[in-house]
């Protein structure tokens, strides 16, 4: 069982709940996605936390955080995250980042370069629609709209039906990620779907201000298609490592659906940017 510790940090008047494994190791900030919570992290983590400490927060809106206030945008993750850093005096972290979390980490690379060593991105949002098209009716993105109902929808059920329902939809996925992913569905706020959570500016204009090793993990069945991955590529204007790795058999929750494959992705960049 994975032993941490919890807090609450105070940003900018909005309190940023985190769990942390602790320990005289290099730093880890794990960024869930949208309706996740830091605790959906713990299969990793666990597997992690003999060589890192592992810092894992609810991200405003989800989780044990305060919920989305009037004036909330993707850049508060972003500010939320340093400002966690530097509250709990984490130097020079790699930062993990899963769809919005993603989002957030390359945020974090742009806006506070000297903050972080690397940062390393699960299917992050790049080939999702923008917030207007999602929400004009356009039949193209029907399928985001059901998914998010489906997500929403789950907020009414009980836990052990939460659980279910994830049972029938991702049957590929282990039993541990199970419990996290329904607690976290009972937690996020409701608001969450009207509210730009997705970073409005597209990945080539991201891409070339990166200026940390990255690596880039995609799914053969996610967001990120192996077109967008091959131009991240080709508009990589930093000096500093960009590795992509391509999963498989795995839809937009890789290391759920293919875990060692994700594993092994992310403690081979581990090991190349520490050697």
């Amino acid at each position: 069982m994975l032993k941490y510790h919890e807090g609450d940090l105070n940003v900018a008047g909005v309190r940023i709940h985190y769990y942390r494994t602790g320990g005289e190791k290099p730093p880890l900030i794990l960024l869930h996605g949208a309706t996740d919570n830091g605790l959906c992290w713990t299969p990793l983590a666990e597997r992690l936390v003999p060589d890192y400490d592992i810092i894992m927060p609810d991200a405003q809106g989800h989780g044990l955080s305060d919920r989305l206030n009037a004036d909330f945008s993707h850049q508060n993750h972003t500010d939320q995250v340093a400002a966690l850093a530097g509250g709990l005096g984490i130097a020079n972290p790699v930062i993990i980042g899963h769809s919005m979390g993603a989002g957030t980490a390359v945020n974090v690379a742009i806006r506070y370069p000297s903050l972080l060593r690397a940062i390393i991105l699960e299917d992050p949002p790049w080939g999702a629609p923008p917030v207007a098209a999602q929400q004009d009716g356009r039949e193209a993105y029907r399928p985001v709209q059901d998914f998010r109902s489906f997500l929403t929808g789950l907020r009414n059920l009980t836990l052990d039906e939460i659980v279910e329902a994830s049972r029938k939809n991702d049957p590929t996925w282990a039993e541990d990620e199970r419990l996290p992913w329904a607690l976290a569905k009972q937690q996020f706020d409701a608001s969450l779907f009207s509210r730009p959570v997705i970073n409005q500016r597209s990945y080539a204009e991201l891409v070339p201000m990166i200026d940390c090793p990255t690596l880039l993990i995609s799914a053969e069945n996610g967001i990120v298609t192996a077109e967008i991955a091959g131009d991240a590529a080709r508009l990589w204007k930093s000096g500093k490592p960009f590795r992509w790795v391509e999963i498989k058999g795995a839809g937009h929750n890789i290391r759920r659906e293919r875990f060692e494959d994700f594993f092994g992705a992310v403690t081979g960049f581990l090991s190349e940017i520490d050697g």
